[in-house]
């Protein structure tokens, strides 16, 4: 029977590892993207063999999060199953808030996708209807990250707080790679992404190694990054097959399914 390793450098198809992205995107944003629709991110799953992305739009950078949750919400009802969305939201007040997030859940989004980039804390009072929502059903909550100090203080104190829910952290390991590691291996609902277009050597490794092979899943921040450079990384690690089915595939299945509609 060929490894994974080995399909992956035939160029095999890889649909019956039923792999799913965590962290994906789609919208217009400032890199060399030729096409950002849901229709080419499927495309592209479909040439790999990536069964479901789950997606935020990348207006999650600006205040423009009501158009990018309408546009992920048409994503997820032309690509049922392929697409799961998370909620994009901009914390003006804990009201308009609370609404954009039960707005989306009510439309069946399966998260909540939050980026620093906004200049809002994570641990801002305005997040706290949506965090609590997260919480009483049991859905990822997405954070970009990039190794802050204060960021790894907002983790643990959003983790505390809202016990029921699941953060994920973006592009762990970006910097501070023992603290991403020490925080998902310490917290029971907090995991690690590994999305990140420049991968240090023996980096998935290093991460399971220090995180534990439940708590990392596969992102990769796809249309931004190659989806086939993100698996890759994953295919050459020197790992078993069974741990990369746990990164790429059962892992986020698990958090999928924790969801409480």
């Amino acid at each position: 029977m060929s490894t994974l390793l080995e399909r992956w450098r035939r160029g095999e198809n890889l649909s019956d590892l039923d792999i799913v992205d965590i962290h994906g995107h789609i919208g217009r944003a400032d890199f060399a993207i030729p096409d950002t629709a849901a229709s080419s991110l499927v495309h592209v799953m479909d040439h790999i063999g990536v069964a479901a992305s789950v997606i935020s739009h990348i207006r999650c950078l600006s205040d423009a999060t009501e158009h990018g949750n309408h546009v992920t919400l048409e994503a997820i009802k032309r690509f049922p199953g392929r697409l799961f969305g998370y909620c994009i939201l901009w914390p003006a007040s804990a009201d308009i808030v609370r609404t954009e997030t039960e707005l989306c859940v009510n439309n069946g989004f399966s998260g909540i996708k939050l980026h620093s980039a906004n200049g809002f804390s994570y641990d801002d009072p305005a997040y706290e209807p949506a965090l609590k929502i997260a919480d009483e059903l049991h859905m990822p909550v997405l954070l970009h990250t990039w190794g802050e100090v204060d960021m790894f203080r907002q983790v643990r104190l959003i983790s505390g707080k809202y016990p029921n829910l699941n953060i994920v952290m973006g592009h762990s390991g970006c910097l501070s790679k023992d603290e991403y590691c020490k925080t998902a291996r310490e917290l029971d609902n907090v995991y690690l992404d590994l999305c990140l277009s420049r991968t240090p050597l023996r980096y998935v490794k290093s991460m399971i190694e220090g995180a534990g092979e439940g708590k990392v899943l596969w992102g990769s921040d796809g249309l931004f990054i190659n989806m086939a450079h993100q698996l890759g990384k994953v295919m050459g690690a020197d790992l078993s097959d069974g741990v990369k089915r746990k990164i790429l595939s059962s892992n986020a299945r698990r958090l999928l399914a924790d969801i409480r509609r």
